[in-house]
């Protein structure tokens, strides 16, 4: 089929097969799926396991969950906190980093505790500490009903001059005996990460 133009010339409607062609298929599809696990394990604590939420970034900027890996169960009383040690390995500056942990009421009774002053063993600069959410003076009570859960976050961002290796810990303190344990985070803050 032609359409008329203003000098009365035709022109065909159909377009020429394009040379350039891309595939859709198998490889495109695995990109795709690989990209968007990518992203969604960005937003989980130390990448996986957790739904992506909000992070606390006291501090402004980029924040993201903790990267690296988690290790060990300490439990305090009828406290639970499984991932008791968060190690990030190589971290970059200028980005807050929020290492989490999950305490989990395992008793059939309601249970107060406190996380204390974050403590400096190797490195600087301790962030504040949050729980569910909330900023959280040290020794301030927190109390989960038995079976409840609540979120800890201790979001730090560091930059030149603060890089370096780190380990800091948080203690948390039952308020019924004054029995203690802590929970760990090291990581390297560099520029190269």
């Amino acid at each position: 089929m032609s359409t008329p133009t203003r000098s009365n010339t035709t022109r065909s409607t159909t377009r020429p097969a394009p040379t350039n062609r891309t595939r859709s298929g198998p490889l495109a599809g695995a990109l795709v799926v690989g990209a968007l696990a990518v992203a969604v394990g960005l937003g989980l604590p130390g990448g996986g396991g957790e739904p992506t939420r909000d992070l606390p970034n006291p501090m402004g900027g980029t924040a993201m969950a903790a990267p690296g890996t988690v290790d060990g169960v300490v439990r305090l009383g009828d406290l639970q906190v499984a991932g008791a040690a968060v190690q990030m390995g190589d971290v970059p500056l200028d980005v807050t980093v929020v290492p989490s942990w999950q305490v989990e009421n395992t008793g059939d009774a309601e249970v107060t505790f406190a996380v204390g002053q974050p403590r400096v063993l190797e490195g600087c600069c301790p962030g504040p500490v949050y729980v569910d959410g909330v900023a959280t003076e040290p020794g301030q009570p927190v109390t989960l009903a038995a079976g409840d859960e609540a979120v800890v976050d201790f979001p730090l961002q560091m930059h030149a001059g603060m890089d370096g290796w780190h380990h800091l810990e948080l203690p948390l303190v039952l308020s019924s005996t004054g029995e203690a344990t802590a929970l760990h985070v090291t990581g390297d803050f560099t520029g190269a990460a």
